[in-house]
C-alpha cells in the first residue's frame, strides 16, 4: 500500500509534507552546500539552489541563465554579460552585477577547489546593475563553461566572505528550489521557489535522502519510504520490464564517467611506457562491462569518449598477441611463473580503490585476474578511502570524467603542472611534453578546428604514453514513478551528477 500510494501521487516527503513533491535517495553527501566551495556538478541540492551566469542544456552546450546575453571581444579576452532583470535571492533582495563580481573575485582570490576557474580573470566590473565586464590575462575558451557555478549573494556573504559556515549549511541562491532543512547523514528538503526567473517549479518541493548503502537504497524504494533512488547495475532488473506494475521506471542515461587504472608515475616500476601500452590491450573490457557493470556501460579508450572533441586514435581491444608483442619488442620476458620481466624483475604490483565502492571493488578483482592472465602480476587491494594515501599508492582504479567543456576534463588529471606534489588534481604525477603542449593549446583559443587539433594531439600522446589502462564509461541508473514527468536526458557528469539539471521541469501527471 505505501509503494502504491508513494508512486500515484508524487510520494511523501521525508517529511510528511505529501503533495507533489518527490523524494529521492542517494549514496554520496557534500560536506557543504556552497558551489565555490563544491563542484555544483557533484550535488544535486547545490545545483537546483544555485544558477550561474550560464548553464548546459540537454546536449551539454552552453546556454544563457542569469545572463541572458554576452559579447566577446576580437582578441578573446574582454567578455560583456548582460543580466536578467527582475531575479531575486530566495530571501526576495534582488540579483545584481554586483553580486557576479563579489562571487568571481571572491573565488579566484581564495583557496578553493574552483578558484582555479577564474584564474586567468585579471578585472572584473559592475557596469551598471545589469552589464558586468570580464577581462582575461589570455583566451579562456573554458571561461563561460565555470561561469555555471552558482553566483553568491554579496549582502549575505560580504562581511564573512564565501566560504561563510553558516552560509554553507544554510545557502540563499537564485535557482528553482530553496533549502528548508538539512539534516546530516539523513535528508535536504527543499521547496518550489515560486519567484523562480523562469517560472515556478512543476513539484512543490525535493527531498534528498542520503543513503550511503545501495542495499538500503533499494529497501526504502520497495516500501515506498523513497519514491525514486539511485541504482547500483545490478538492481536495475528489479524493476527494469515489469511492464510498469511496480509504478518505477528505470532511466539509464549515459555519463562521462569512466574508470581507468591510473599508475604512479612517481613509481619506478612504471617508467618503461610498454607495459603501460600492453596493459591497455590486455583487458577485456566487454566482459568487464557484461560481468560487473551488468551490461550498463560502454569501452573506454580515453578520457574524451563522449566528447565532441574525441579522436579515434585508440583501438584498444582485448587482444592478447599485441600484448605479447609490446612486450617482446620491448625486452620482456617471460619468467618460470609466466610473468613479464626485465633483468629478472617482474611486472608486480598492486591495484587499489576504495572498498566502500561496490562496483569499483569488483572491477579490480576482474581487472587483476584478466592481467594475470595475460602475464602481469597484480594483486587486488581494496582499501578503506580514509586510508589511502595518493603518494603511497602504485595503482588505483580512478573515476573520472566530465560531459562539459574538454579543458575541465583533462588539464587537472594530466597536466604536469597539476601533480599531486604541486596539491593538484594530477594524482598519478603524470608528466608529458606533448600532452603539455596540446592541453595548453586547447585552452588557449575558443577556435574550434584549433582545439580539435590540440586535443586529438594530447590523445595521440596518451597512446603513446599511456597514464591510465582506460576501462569502461559507465551508465547512470536511476528509478523514477512512472507518472514523474519532465525528464530529459543527457549526458551525466562523474557519479551520474546533474540527473536534476531540469528539476525545475518535471511534474506528476494528473
Amino acid at each position: 500500500m505505501l509503494l502504491t500510494t508513494a508512486c500515484a501521487g508524487g510520494g511523501g516527503t521525508q517529511d510528511g509534507a505529501g503533495g507533489d513533491s518527490l523524494t529521492y535517495a542517494l549514496g554520496d553527501e557534500p560536506d557543504v552546500l556552497n558551489p565555490a566551495l563544491v563542484d555544483e556538478h557533484l550535488d544535486p541540492v547545490t545545483e537546483m539552489v544555485f544558477r550561474g551566469l550560464t548553464a548546459h542544456d540537454e546536449d551539454n552546450k552552453i546556454v544563457p541563465a542569469l545572463a541572458e546575453s554576452w559579447k566577446t571581444s576580437k582578441d578573446e579576452r574582454t567578455y560583456t554579460f548582460s543580466l536578467r532583470d527582475g531575479v531575486t535571492w530566495h530571501d526576495g533582495e534582488p540579483f545584481t552585477a554586483d553580486d557576479v563580481v563579489f562571487t568571481i573575485e571572491g573565488t579566484r582570490d581564495g583557496d578553493f577547489v574552483t578558484s582555479n576557474k577564474f584564474a586567468n580573470v585579471t578585472d572584473v566590473t559592475a557596469d551598471d546593475d545589469h552589464t558586468v565586464t570580464i577581462k582575461l590575462s589570455e583566451p579562456t575558451p573554458a571561461l563561460l563553461d565555470s561561469l555555471a557555478n552558482g553566483i553568491l549573494p554579496e549582502h549575505v556573504l560580504a562581511d564573512t566572505g564565501i566560504d561563510d559556515p553558516d552560509f554553507n549549511e544554510h545557502p540563499i541562491g537564485t535557482g528553482p528550489f530553496q533549502l528548508d532543512t538539512w539534516k546530516h547523514n539523513e535528508y535536504a528538503t527543499l521547496s518550489a521557489f515560486d519567484d523562480y526567473y523562469g517560472g515556478a517549479p512543476g513539484l512543490d518541493g525535493i527531498t534528498i535522502s542520503y543513503v550511503p548503502d545501495a542495499a538500503t537504497r533499494l529497501i526504502k524504494l520497495k516500501n515506498g519510504e523513497v519514491d525514486a533512488a539511485y541504482l547500483e547495475p545490478q538492481q536495475a532488473k528489479e524493476f527494469d520490464g515489469d511492464g510498469g506494475a511496480s509504478g518505477i521506471d528505470v532511466e539509464v542515461w549515459p555519463t562521462a564517467d569512466y574508470r581507468g587504472v591510473m599508475f604512479n608515475m612517481t613509481d619506478d616500476r612504471f617508467t618503461d611506457p610498454a607495459p603501460r601500452q600492453a596493459m591497455n590491450y590486455a583487458i577485456d573490457r566487454d566482459a568487464i562491462i557484461k560481468s560487473v557493470q551488468h551490461g550498463y556501460g560502454s569501452p573506454a579508450t580515453g578520457p574524451l569518449g563522449k566528447s565532441p572533441f574525441h579522436a579515434d586514435v585508440a583501438d584498444y581491444s582485448f587482444d592478447p598477441k599485441r600484448v605479447t608483442k609490446i612486450m617482446t619488442d620491448a625486452g620482456y620476458e617471460k619468467n618460470d611463473d609466466g610473468t613479464w620481466a626485465m633483468d629478472g624483475t617482474p611486472v608486480a604490483f598492486d591495484l587499489t580503490t576504495f572498498a566502500e565502492d561496490g562496483l569499483r571493488a569488483s572491477m579490480i578483482e576482474v581487472l587483476a585476474t584478466q592481467l594475470r592472465e595475460q602475464g602481469f602480476d597484480v594483486t587486488a587491494k581494496p582499501e578503506p578511502r580514509d586510508a589511502v594515501k595518493w603518494d603511497k599508492l602504485e595503482t588505483f582504479l580512478i573515476g573520472w570524467g566530465t560531459p562539459y567543456d574538454p579543458d575541465g576534463a583533462l588539464y587537472g588529471p594530466f597536466h604536469s603542472s597539476e601533480a599531486l606534489a604541486d596539491n593538484g588534481s594530477n594524482y598519478g604525477s603524470y608528466a608529458n611534453d606533448d600532452a603539455d603542449q596540446a592541453l595548453e593549446e586547447g585552452r588557449s583559443t575558443s577556435d574550434e578546428k584549433t582545439r580539435k587539433k590540440a586535443y586529438t594531439d594530447f590523445q595521440q600522446a596518451l597512446v603513446e604514453d599511456p597514464p591510465y589502462v582506460f576501462v569502461s564509461y559507465l551508465d547512470a541508473i536511476n528509478a523514477v514513478p512512472s507518472n514523474l514527468e519532465g525528464l530529459k536526458e543527457r549526458t551525466l557528469a562523474h557519479h551520474g551528477y546533474g540527473f536534476f539539471w531540469n528539476a525545475e521541469d518535471w511534474s506528476f501527471a494528473k
